[in-house]
């Protein structure tokens, strides 16, 4: 029988050794819970990210995060993107979020967001006012529409306000920041009136038209919703002008339309009898007044009252310009001036770019002052001569350190009329306003030329294939300004029949000038006789050839036009008595800022859009943004790629680059694959020589 024997205190040993395992596992497991624990709370506090995008365009701006970090009320933007977005519209979704939160960390404890669940509450974005959109979905090789929420709604006190469509993520900052800072002066411009906006519906009860039945209750129950989202400054009144007659006159003088009709039968078989009715909304307060219409046509064109699913957003609209929530701009009239109300040559489209912060106000020279609320004025494509008097008016604004943009024309183009009226050539012919004697004597010449440029816009003609329009020179990166902030994000823009500039005042003291827009170094001047006939113009030799200033910006003190002139006598006045006063400021009393373009035609609806997508319509907005002072605005609104394309390059570079694509680059993908395949063989090789000397001989 074997003794068997045990060694107890290698056991106690072995014991205390798989405990002290155990325990330094569990400690081990412990410690890396706490670990990961710590570096989450330190990541959610104590994180950076690193823009490296060229305009910063997905991190904020220097003016959101101000307007967002000193909310002094609660605001909360609710949004209403349906889920499962086909592409491109999900990635909008992304980025909203991604931006929201941006607003969020540099928020203060006023702002915050959220994302409603919109298929569950579709009422709700209904009463924010955000209605749905149509999209284009492939699914299933096939194309088909959906209705899809994507849209935002901004609560702001008692305000309410809504960007009901947001199909892109360009623009999208700067969309929200504005509203945000139009919100903040609206509060304040509400609070500061003395009486309520009085919103009147001017309905006449024998109206022969559908959806009159109720209208006035319906009107109500719309402005009593928009009223208490405007802190109750609205007051509703409803008048019927066949029961007062004196408000059937007024519709002439508020612009609503003014329906007559004739003895007819209605749909329903009943006699109408002949008569006459106003159908429309008018908000007026001190003295001014906004209307809305609510008369829309059928498919067959009839009348009918409509457009009662978005009355709410459009008073609000009304009240806005009724108030004057933006800060307002002068726009001087009576010279021929480019009109804000006209959509087909004229500067309605301009008019429309900067409403979104700025009001312009009709400013004519010859009947008024210039009013002291207003801090920059736009003198834009005048055709005839100012007076003496109306120059003194323009310079001593600026004299008061005010900025001005001019948009000056050396020539204007007359369209033939008459008898073959097409096949006549449009007359060009010079145009001389005194502007031009003001703008030297600060420091700027507008010379009477026109810059045509190589790089220019090419344009498909009927029967002439395409062809160069030299007049519509392509600007550059290198035409554009890298130091001002209104050219500095921007690469690509174009100019059109414009004038040459001169800077003369660059070397003076007190004052800084500065080219904002240039030409390439391919572009020649056409003087004497003017045509902007394509088929005319031929470019000269490259030694006739050079770079020309289009725009350019003036800053500093400055001294007056009439400070070695007389003051014009003003037209009217009193005879001057024994004590006279200095009303000549003959030096800028603090650093004035000018801005002057050699061409108009920037301002029209063929270069710029409203909505201010394209790099045109930019400029001109960071040209009005720079003179107000809002110098932060620019670097927001040019976030986006359609402001910055690629650059070109030459067909040889092309060339290259698609054999590098070809042929090039996979083979140095081959070549790295076989090298990797070498190396590895090596060294398999290598391991098996090294344990096969390893290996005995039997």
């Amino acid at each position: 029988m074997k003794r068997i024997s045990i060694d107890l205190n290698g056991l106690k040993e072995r014991i205390r050794t798989a405990v002290l395992d155990a325990g330094d596992k569990r400690n081990q497991w412990l410690l890396s819970i706490v670990i990961i624990v710590l570096v989450n709370l330190i990541g959610l506090f104590l994180y950076f990210r690193v823009d490296l995008t060229a305009n910063n365009a997905y991190s904020l701006s220097g003016i959101s995060r101000n307007i967002v970090s000193s909310l002094e009320e609660p605001l909360t933007i609710k949004v209403f993107f349906s889920n499962d977005l086909p592409a491109p519209y999900n990635a909008v979704s992304r980025y909203l979020s991604d931006l929201l939160e941006e607003y969020s960390q540099r928020g203060n404890r006023n702002f915050r967001y959220e994302f409603v669940d919109v298929e569950k509450n579709k009422d709700a974005a209904a009463d924010f006012g955000v209605h749905p959109v149509q999209i284009r979905e492939i699914k299933n090789d096939r194309v088909s529409a959906r209705n899809a929420y994507m849209g935002i709604a901004v609560v702001h006190g008692d305000l309410v306000e809504t960007i009901p469509s947001i199909t892109e993520p360009e623009g999208v900052e700067y969309r929200i920041t504005t509203l945000m800072q139009k919100m903040n002066g609206k509060i304040d411009s509400l609070l500061k009136l003395d009486r309520p906006v009085t919103v009147t519906l001017y309905a006449s009860s024998n109206l022969p038209i559908s959806g009159m039945q109720n209208l006035a209750e319906k009107v109500r129950a719309i402005v009593q919703k928009a009223n208490a989202r405007n802190y109750g400054r609205l007051e509703f009144r409803h008048v019927d002008p066949l029961a007062d007659r004196t408000a059937l006159d007024l519709a002439d003088t508020y612009g609503l339309p003014r329906l007559k009709w004739p003895a007819f039968a209605g749909m329903d078989g009943r006699a109408v009898v002949p008569g006459e009715g106003v159908l429309g909304i008018v908000l007026e307060h001190d003295g001014r007044f906004e209307t809305v219409q609510v008369l829309a046509r059928t498919v067959f064109g009839q009348y009918a009252v409509g457009g009662l699913e978005d009355l709410e957003t459009r008073i609000n609209g009304a009240l806005d310009n009724l108030i004057s929530v933006n800060p307002r701009a002068g726009y001087i009239t009576g010279h021929g001036e480019r009109d804000i109300h006209n959509q087909r040559d004229g500067a309605a489209s301009f008019r429309e770019l900067v409403a979104d912060m700025y009001d312009l106000k009709a400013i004519d020279l010859s009947k008024e002052e210039i009013p002291a609320d207003i801090q920059t004025i736009v003198i834009n494509g005048p055709r005839s001569e100012y007076t003496d008097e109306e120059i003194f008016k323009i310079d001593q604004f600026i004299m008061k350190g005010r900025s001005a943009l001019f948009f000056v024309d050396s020539f204007a183009e007359i369209q033939p009329d008459g008898q073959n009226m097409f096949m006549r050539e449009p007359v060009v012919l010079p145009v001389v306003t005194g502007i031009e004697r003001l703008l030297a004597h600060y420091g700027v010449v507008v010379n009477r030329d026109i810059v045509l440029d190589q790089k220019c816009y090419q344009a498909s003609l009927r029967g002439m294939g395409e062809q160069s329009l030299y007049f519509a020179p392509m600007i550059g990166s290198e035409g554009l300004s890298a130091e001002s902030v209104i050219t500095k994000y921007l690469k690509r823009i174009v100019f059109l029949k414009s004038s040459s500039l001169s800077i003369m005042a660059e070397k003076r003291a007190g004052r800084r000038a500065e080219a904002l827009v240039s030409s390439s170094d391919r572009a020649w001047l056409m003087k004497g006789r003017v045509s902007f006939a394509p088929w005319s113009m031929a470019p000269p030799n490259a030694s006739q050839m050079g770079k020309y200033v289009l725009a350019a910006v003036l800053t500093g003190d400055l001294p007056s036009y009439f400070a070695e002139r007389e003051a014009p006598a003003a037209k009217g006045g009193a005879a001057a008595g024994p004590v006279a006063t200095e009303t000549v400021v003959r030096r800028t009393v603090k650093p004035a800022r000018i801005i002057v373009v050699g061409t108009s035609e920037i301002t029209t609806p063929s270069v710029i859009d409203k909505e201010g997508k394209t790099p045109n319509a930019v400029l001109v907005h960071n040209m009005i943004d720079f003179l107000v002072g809002n110098q932060d605005v620019p670097e927001m609104r040019s976030k986006g790629l359609d402001l910055n394309p690629l650059r070109d390059t030459g067909d040889g570079t092309k060339l290259a680059l698609k054999i590098f694509n070809i042929v090039i680059l996979p083979l140095l993908v081959m070549g790295a694959g076989l090298i990797v395949w070498k190396r590895r063989s090596a060294r398999r090789k290598r391991i098996m020589a090294e344990y096969a000397a390893e290996v005995p001989n039997e």
